[in-house]
């Protein structure tokens, strides 16, 4: 399944890749008017779609992109916008092929019908494939401000690469605490997020003298890599960091905890729950299940017929764009694996994006030793809030593998729960 599902995701790329070229090609090379009309409509469109979403893109995180990110997004953005001028040239030769030839009243009446069942088709068609590739393609977006530890913080740091065990490149700092330890810390950004995303934790680690190690995962900062997988392949980030980590910073890293946020606490399970060298786990504002995230997101986003079209087109169609089965993505059923090391959940009451339900759930399917910390906040506020990073820090400089003693769980809520 998973062989064919990566053909079937290479064959779409390849499209998406020559779809430009050829639209040229014929635009050059034939002399139909119709058709140089259809092809110049898409190119405009497709610009103007994707300068629009570059834009809320950009200024939602902050940030500024290379020329040659934005004239990658255009060229995809185009390339999308023909694939699906394709598929509507498709459904009308189907409504032409289903209208009958005799009778005009009932033929105009048939073809009215037919007309709009082929609308309806490419509009149910539409919106997903779009969310779709729009959740999986990732510009890379720059920080605009002062993008290094020493520049924000003052600390000493080593920008530093290294290859995942499928062959991308993640790049990475290396922040080395003032005194000798034998604890290090690998950091995980959330989606759409980067290395530079967590500095308050950053700066609270390295305080409290532990070394740390912040990656920018795939598709992300200055990672290679375009397509986000929201964990399927991005817990192999965090495998890479644990063998540049153990062969350049053994000594440093003898001890080694994983702490990730949304995407990245999804990413740092399954590389914990897959690699005996991780000692232990943190995820902030995680999900428990993709499937169940992505439907409550089109229920709650999405009025009625349009989430039920998301809720349940919207993902196959993202696998088929990743090329991963990303009904797997389970950090829930995965957590388990973990054990007997230990667990730290964090999750804000008010997350506005991955709901409070599902980190309690992935707390819950946990085993012992466990911790949590459940506070006032959205999803942005929690990673930054320093009553929980000192909780992090905690868990971090004490907190030992251990399958019998029960871990007390530590927990604040709101007032009039």
């Amino acid at each position: 399944m998973t062989s064919v599902l990566m053909i079937a995701s290479l064959i779409l790329r390849g499209v998406y890749a020559v779809l430009p070229v050829c639209s040229l090609s014929v635009f050059l090379l034939r002399g139909g008017l119709r058709l140089k009309r259809t092809i110049i409509t898409a190119w405009i469109s497709g610009i103007i779609l994707t300068g629009a979403v570059l834009g809320v893109y950009v200024a939602s995180t902050g940030g500024t992109m290379s020329y040659a990110q934005v004239g990658l997004a255009i060229y995809w953005g185009v390339s999308l916008i023909l694939l699906l001028k394709g598929m509507d040239w498709i459904l009308r030769i189907g409504v032409r092929k289903l209208t009958p030839d005799h009778n005009a009243g009932y033929r105009s009446f048939w073809r009215w019908g037919i007309h709009g069942l082929r609308v309806m088709l490419f509009a149910g068609f539409t919106l997903p494939w779009v969310m779709s590739a729009v959740m999986v393609y990732r510009p890379k977006v720059v920080s605009m401000s002062v993008d290094s530890p020493a520049g924000v913080l003052n600390l000493d740091y080593e920008t530093i690469g290294f290859r995942t065990p499928d062959g991308i490149h993640i790049a990475g700092w290396w922040i080395p605490s003032k005194s000798f330890s034998t604890t290090t810390v690998v950091l995980c950004h959330g989606l759409g997020a980067s290395k530079a995303s967590a500095w308050t934790m950053l700066r609270m680690l390295h305080d409290a003298g532990v070394h740390v190690l912040t990656i920018d995962l795939r598709a992300h900062g200055s990672s290679g890599g375009q397509l986000s997988t929201f964990g399927a392949s991005e817990w192999q980030d965090v495998i890479g960091a644990v063998d540049y980590l153990k062969s350049h910073f053994p000594d440093e890293s003898h001890r080694l905890i994983v702490v990730g946020a949304s995407m990245g606490g999804a990413s740092a399970i399954e590389a914990t729950a897959s690699d005996p060298r991780i000692d232990g786990v943190v995820v902030i504002g995680c999900f428990s299940s993709l499937v169940d995230l992505s439907r409550y997101i089109s229920d709650r986003y999405m009025i009625f017929p349009l989430n039920l079209l998301t809720r349940y087109l919207a993902m196959p169609m993202a696998c088929l764009h990743s090329g991963y089965n990303l009904f797997e993505v389970n950090p829930g059923n995965r957590v388990q694996a973990v054990w007997p090391r230990p667990v730290m959940v964090i999750h804000g009451f008010h997350d506005e994006i991955i709901p409070f339900e599902q980190g309690r759930k992935l707390y819950e399917k946990a085993f012992f030793p466990r911790w949590s910390k459940f506070v006032v906040g959205t999803h942005n506020e929690v990673l930054d809030d320093p009553t929980v990073i000192k909780d992090v820090v905690d868990f971090v400089l004490n907190s030992k593998s251990n399958a019998v003693v029960q871990t007390e769980r530590v927990c604040r809520e709101p007032a009039g729960r």
